[in-house]
């Protein structure tokens, strides 16, 4: 080896300047390495498209968030577990909260009441934990003049014929009962323009499904102005 080769492996590193620290540049602390803010996610859409199934399995991949709990009048079945399925209520229970203004929203269903506390997602939030409402589009719609920086997905059939078929093979409602069920989801439809984002659940991809909302919430995070999320008090009886 020469001496030219030795003095150019041997020579010492240059000494690198000093640049500003991440105390002098706030935009560090305000932008980048702030917590992921919580978000209060809206998943919506006609009945039978899935929105149960396509939650479960965002559970079983893992994403973290608070599903609020909805309370209800409905007497509790056998297989249910107070606080996990429903917060049940007695009549004058439930009517004691829709007076005091503890519903994020409710509804009358069958005879029986049901609504979504306030508490499930004020005290979620409150911890920097995600936290999902999953209502029918007209209590949606009810949660958006409350909560209108709330993220709202509508979940869209690829078809109505599809959405038929799954209703179908779901074997719950007679022929009448699901011409029913189809006229309403088109009604239901007709709501999707006040939604920030749709995701279609197409047969068979459900993965892709959840990838898809993952892929909204995750750039949620990313915004430079998050979200604030805060409830507005109009009244105190959010009924639909």
């Amino acid at each position: 080896m020469n001496e030219t080769a030795i003095e150019t492996a041997t020579a010492p590193e240059p000494e690198l300047t000093a640049g500003p620290q991440d105390a002098n540049v706030p935009e560090m602390h305000e932008y980048v390495n702030r917590p992921p803010p919580p978000l209060l996610v809206v998943i919506s859409g006609p009945s039978g498209v899935g929105k149960d199934v396509t939650l479960n399995r965002m559970r079983e991949l893992g994403y973290r968030f608070h599903y609020a709990v909805t309370a209800t009048t409905r007497p509790r079945r056998p297989n249910e577990v107070e606080g996990r399925d429903y917060h049940f209520k007695t009549l004058a229970e439930f009517e004691e909260m829709r007076r005091t203004g503890k519903l994020l929203e409710w509804a009358e269903v069958y005879g029986h009441y049901y609504g979504i506390p306030k508490s499930e997602v004020t005290e979620y939030l409150a911890r920097g934990e995600d936290v999902v409402v999953k209502p029918d589009v007209q209590g949606a719609a009810t949660i958006k003049r409350q909560v209108p920086n709330a993220v709202f997905i509508f979940l869209a059939p690829p078809s109505f014929g599809e959405q038929a078929q799954r209703l179908r093979l779901r074997k719950t409602e007679d022929p009448e009962a699901l011409a029913l069920r189809l006229q309403i989801a088109g009604e239901e439809m007709r709501a999707l323009p006040m939604f920030d984002y749709v995701v279609v659940n197409h047969t068979g991809k459900l993965n892709e499904t959840v990838n898809e909302i993952v892929c909204i919430l995750t750039a949620e995070k990313c915004r430079v102005r998050p979200r604030q999320i805060t409830i507005h008090e109009r009244m105190s009886d959010h009924g639909r």
